[in-house]
């Protein structure tokens, strides 16, 4: 029963003992209140039966000769001198009533409840009343010849005897309870306090303490646990130094890990930073000075066939020097360095639309977050990522991006409405080795952010990565912009 949980054992045993006692006690009371009733009701007829026969033995002469005030006084005098006797009637051999007991008239029924025909079958009935049963013994007078006496034994007076004496039993029975409860209190202290003390030491180690010990007082079952529960502690202990060793060396050699990614992370991007510079200052260049050529060349031939040529080796030379340019952006955009996260944002989704034909609706701040270049730089790059994937697996034709700034994290949002993503495609992720996923998680992580990736409520999939920053003052908070970027 979950309602005794509540209690401790010393209670539980202190309250069984209790209802044993109790029931105990009733049982014994009940045995006793059906033995006396029992033991009262046969008294009852037997002495029914004595007053009945003295009554038939004197009344014989009387009911001959006609003496009604003789066979009045005897019965009146009979039920007077036995306070258990509720009535006396007299009945001739003709079932005349020859005398009574009753001061008025009798009870309606009485006559006929008990009469001479019954009597070899049933000398003794029990007669039920508002007084109670009544016992109606059937004694003949010279073997009926003469008539009948019926003498009606109530049992009012035995039980008020009885009730007296149940109710002394009670009582006896309530202090033996209350010496036994005091007994059984005392009894149950001294086996649970042990069990107490191990529950408090238990206690006290769950909450840190592991110099708390069970003391080993006796050889007993208790005894033996408080000497097992000693040895688990210290093999607790014990278990825990080692824990805590490999917990600093898993530490450490996470904090080596997300040191390594953090390096090779900034590494990977000082070296986008040197190819885009290369593109840009390298071939960018060259593209140019061979297209200046290429321009000097088409005006100085003659033939119209070399002409064409030229030119067209020039457009080719220019859609290359466009890509490796779009390529050097794109590797390390100078607007991100320049004037900011949010304008590189913008940027990017407007190229990104004219590139894909996916409508991007921006909402981000109308000015720009200030933040550290680390942070601008993995958001970006987030961003890359998760509009690449967008356009690898999703299917969608509408893309919102939300940037803003919650209890000092900036959050960026990236939702579609594609056919979204399940937890198996994840997985799936996982087991081909994709790391575009992990690497957004890592980024995120490694600046003390989060990484959310789900299919949307009302569709699509929805990306969510927060990165913790310290505004600077006068930057803005909460003004965002509806921005299409086309």
């Amino acid at each position: 029963m979950k309602w005794t949980s509540k209690f401790q054992i010393n209670q539980k045993i202190f309250g069984a003992i209790i209802l044993a006692l109790l029931f105990l006690a009733g049982v014994l009371g009940w045995i006793i209140w059906e033995s006396l009733t029992n033991m009262m009701a046969e008294e009852l007829k037997k002495r029914g039966l004595n007053i009945a026969n003295t009554i038939a033995a004197s009344s014989s002469d009387y009911i001959l000769i006609d003496d009604y005030y003789s066979i009045h006084l005897l019965i009146t005098q009979a039920q007077k001198a036995n306070e258990d006797v509720r009535y006396i009637l007299i009945i001739n051999s003709n079932n005349g009533l020859v005398g009574h007991t009753f001061s008025d008239r009798l009870p309606k029924g009485i006559l006929h409840a008990h009469t001479p025909d019954q009597f070899n079958s049933q000398p003794v009935v029990t007669l039920t009343s508002d007084e109670g049963n009544i016992h109606d013994i059937l004694v003949p007078i010279e073997e009926g010849d003469v008539g009948f006496v019926r003498v009606g034994m109530t049992e009012q007076q035995a039980r008020t005897y009885i009730f007296a004496k149940i109710g002394k039993l009670i009582l006896a029975t309530l202090l033996v309870c209350v010496g036994a409860a005091g007994i059984a209190y005392y009894v149950t202290r001294i086996i649970t306090r042990p069990i107490n003390s191990l529950v408090a030491v238990a206690t006290g180690i769950s909450a840190g303490n592991l110099s708390l010990r069970a003391k080993e007082t006796n050889d007993d079952d208790v005894g033996k646990l408080a000497r097992a529960f000693n040895e688990m502690t210290d093999n607790l202990i014990s278990s825990g130094a080692k824990v805590e060793i490999l917990l600093k060396e898993l530490q450490e050699k996470d904090r080596l890990r997300d040191t390594l990614i953090s390096k090779l992370l900034s590494a990977q991007e000082d070296e986008r930073k040197r190819i885009s510079r290369e593109l840009h200052d390298g071939a960018s260049q060259a593209l140019t000075s061979l297209m200046v050529t290429m321009r000097v060349l088409t005006n100085e031939a003659k033939d119209i066939g070399q002409q064409e040529l030229l030119q067209e080796s020039r457009e080719i030379a220019a859609s290359i020097l466009r890509e490796i340019r779009d390529l050097a952006v794109e590797l390390r955009p100078p607007i991100l360095d320049d004037m900011g996260l949010t304008p590189a944002i913008k940027k990017y989704a407007r190229k990104f639309e004219e590139k894909y034909g996916i409508e991007v609706l921006l909402f981000i701040p109308e000015e720009s977050t200030v933040i550290d270049s680390q942070s601008a730089v993995a958001l970006y790059r987030i961003l890359q990522e998760g509009l690449t994937n967008v356009v690898k697996h999703t299917a969608a034709s509408r893309i919102a991006i939300t940037m803003e700034t919650v209890d000092h994290y900036l959050w960026l949002t990236i939702h579609d409405n594609g056919h979204g993503i399940r937890q198996e495609d994840v997985e799936r992720a996982r087991l081909q080795n994709r790391i575009g996923i992990y690497g957004m998680k890592e980024r995120a992580e490694l600046l003390g952010g989060s990484f959310h990736l789900k299919a949307a409520d009302t569709g699509g999939t929805e990306l969510a990565v927060s990165i913790p920053i310290k505004l600077e003052k006068g930057c803005n908070h909460g003004t965002d912009h509806h921005d299409h970027a086309s």
